[in-house]
C-alpha cells in the first residue's frame, strides 16, 4: 500500500523480537514520566488564568519550564521541583532513546540526586514509583511518601492501642472505644 520496497514480513518478525527485549525498568520510567506529565496538566490547570491555550504539542520540557515560570510557592522550592523534573525526563528520554544500561544509569543517579533536593533522606534504592509520587506530594505541599508512611504507621499503632488502653482488647476489629456488648 506504501507502494515502497518495504517487506512487511520481516518487519512483523523485527517487532515480534522487540518484544522479547522489553526492559521492565525502561516501562517503569515511561509509565511514571506519562502519569507525572497528567499531574503537571493538572497543576498547570489550577495555576493559569487560561490553561486552555497550552498548545496540545506541548511537551514535558515545556510544560516543566511553564510551571516553573508560574509557580506561585518558594522560588527557591520551585528550582528543585524544576530540576527533579528536568531529570526525570533526561531520564525518560535516555530509555526511549535507547542508551545503554550505564548511561540510563548515570540519568537515574542523577535523578536521585535531584529528588533529594525534595527528600533528603532519600537513598539510593529509591524505587521510581516513590520519587513520582514524592513529586506530587511536593507539588501539592504535602508529606513525601516517606513521611506519608511514618504518619499510617503511627495511626495504625493508635487504632490498636488505644482501644486497649481504655480496657477493650477487640482494638482493631472495629470495636468502638470503650463499647462492650
Amino acid at each position: 500500500m506504501a507502494k515502497v520496497d518495504y517487506d512487511g514480513f520481516a518487519g512483523i518478525h523485527r517487532i515480534a523480537q522487540a518484544e522479547g527485549t522489553v526492559d521492565q525498568r525502561t516501562a517503569v520510567i515511561v509509565t511514571f514520566h506519562a502519569a507525572l506529565e497528567r499531574e503537571i496538566d493538572v497543576v498547570l490547570a489550577a495555576l493559569l488564568p487560561r490553561p486552555e491555550k497550552l498548545k496540545k504539542s506541548f511537551g514535558f520540557a515545556n510544560k516543566i519550564d511553564v510551571l516553573a515560570a508560574a509557580w506561585k510557592g518558594d522560588p527557591d522550592a520551585g528550582d528543585r521541583l524544576h530540576l527533579v523534573l528536568r531529570r526525570f525526563n533526561d531520564l525518560r528520554n535516555s530509555v526511549a532513546h535507547g542508551d545503554k544500561i550505564d548511561e540510563v544509569d548515570k540519568w537515574l543517579n542523577k535523578l536521585i540526586d535531584a529528588y533529594r533536593g525534595i527528600d533528603p533522606e532519600v537513598d539510593i534504592h529509591v524505587e521510581i514509583a516513590e520519587v513520582a509520587q514524592g513529586i506530587c506530594s511536593f507539588m501539592a505541599d504535602g508529606p513525601t511518601p516517606r513521611e506519608f508512611l511514618k504518619i499510617a504507621k503511627a495511626l495504625d499503632h493508635l487504632v490498636i492501642a488505644m482501644p486497649a488502653a481504655f480496657g477493650s482488647s477487640r482494638g482493631s476489629e472495629g470495636a468502638a472505644v470503650g463499647m462492650h456488648d
